[in-house]
């Protein structure tokens, strides 16, 4: 048996019987016979101890420890969400080049550029469905953000693909579109297909077409039917009417993907499609309310002048006058020498949209005198006499032209005098 070590001089460690120095008074024996030994127990550090002792018997270990090393793996956990979600975020996958072709296409137009936006077309517009064109950089520029472009997969190895992209108007209403995209080779340029707004223009009560500040006269129809127009425009957000002068409306401001779009007024909408846009009824404003109306009473004037008992197109008229002193005879046709009209107190009219017209509304009819001259081809007697007639105003329309200005016509007259009823019957007033 080893002697006991120096008191003054330290053990030296690599002396250290195997089988353990002796144990001190009161210290434990050791493992008891048939118990397991820890290995190398004198060479663990009290971290490894712990963990022994908790594999060894788990329900002896404090709850303190157990929560201690809860909130360890927690964080652990947390900590990892946070790197994916930022990683998510921060480092999103990078666009395809045909997504980055639709956003490229959309910003040349929201800056006003016109030319560059067309470089990436692949052809030009279906003439067939436009006769006038609006791709032009004065009427691109309106406030609108382009709010999504996605495609559903990665087409870069393909000749094909399909962008989904979104606008939208600051505040309001947004629209959505899959643009198609074709290249010929992996290296070339995607190009859009037919990426244009197609407008067609209902009956209005106006001779011309506004977009976005920009007027266009509507061209003339063919036959007695209502003016219309097909027009060409980029995608964007455009503004119909909102520069008439003297009329007005509340103007809308509407985003349009590529497609086929019905402009028309409230009213004249049998049955409403995603893909009509419908405007308010235009009306005048008090300054065009009044130069209206006197472009009607210019026109009634000018009726008076003519000097005629009838006329087609002017609101009043007759077609025979009793003789003076003799209620059973007339004057009428070709026994009518002369006539001549006085207006004696003007019409009270307003201006109202009815239907794709604004027509004249009588609030209180005007008041004539007719003086004729005359002589019966079966008896020759010859008379000057008088009548009172009034005006039947609501058979005349107002246009407004281009230029603000107005023009009167009667009913049917709108494209020209050759739809105007010729009958003397339908104008007679008295």
């Amino acid at each position: 048996m080893d002697s006991a070590a120096d008191p003054q001089r330290p053990a030296d460690p690599s002396r250290v019987d195997p089988k353990g120095p002796e144990d001190p008074a009161g210290a434990d024996p050791g493992p008891a016979a048939g118990d397991e030994a820890l290995p190398g127990a004198g060479m663990l550090d009290v971290r490894s101890a712990v963990r022994l002792v908790e594999q060894a018997n788990p329900g002896t270990v404090p709850a303190s420890r157990r929560s201690r090393w809860g909130r360890i793996a927690w964080y652990s956990v947390a900590g990892a969400v946070i790197v994916l979600l930022t990683t998510l975020l921060v480092w999103p996958r990078q666009p395809t080049r045909a997504e980055r072709r639709v956003r490229d296409f959309l910003t040349a137009i929201q800056r006003g550029d016109a030319a560059a936006a067309q470089r990436m077309v692949d052809e030009q517009p279906d003439t067939r469905e436009t006769d006038r064109s609006f791709l032009r950089a004065d009427v691109l520029r309106q406030r609108w953000h382009v709010t999504s472009v996605r495609s559903d997969d990665d087409a870069d190895e393909r000749s094909f693909s399909a962008v989904d992209a979104t606008i939208s108007v600051p505040g309001g209403r947004s629209v959505s579109y899959r643009f198609e995209l074709t290249r010929e080779t992996s290296d070339d340029a995607w190009r859009l297909q037919d990426p244009y707004v197609y407008l067609t223009f209902g009956a209005f009560p106006v001779s011309y077409v506004a977009i976005n500040g920009h007027r266009e006269q509507l061209p003339r129809p063919n036959g007695n039917v209502s003016y219309g127009g097909r027009y060409v425009l980029f995608p964007g957000v455009y503004r119909f009417f909102s520069s008439g002068s003297g009329v007005t409306h509340p103007a809308s401001s509407y985003p349009l993907m590529p497609g086929r779009y019905t402009v028309r007024q409230a009213g004249d909408v049998p049955v409403a499609t995603p893909n009509t846009l419908v405007l308010p009824r235009m009306r005048l404003t008090g300054a065009a309310q009044r130069d209206a109306q006197q472009a009607v009473y210019d026109y009634l004037d000018d009726c008076v002048r003519r000097a005629k008992a009838v006329t087609p197109g002017c609101p009043f008229g007759v077609e025979s006058v009793p003789e003076p002193g003799r209620t059973d005879r007339i004057f009428s046709g070709r026994e009518i020498e002369s006539a001549r009209w006085r207006m004696q107190r003007r019409p009270e009219i307003t201006i109202e949209p009815v239907g794709d017209e604004f027509q004249v509304v009588d609030r209180r009819p005007g008041k004539l005198t007719l003086t004729v001259t005359g002589a019966d081809e079966d008896t020759g007697f010859h008379a000057t006499t008088s009548i009172s007639c009034p005006t039947r105003d609501g058979v005349l329309r107002v246009d407004v032209t281009g230029t603000g200005t107005f023009r009167v016509y009667p009913e049917g007259g709108r494209y020209g005098e050759e739809h105007v009823d010729r009958s003397t019957i339908r104008w007679r007033t008295c």
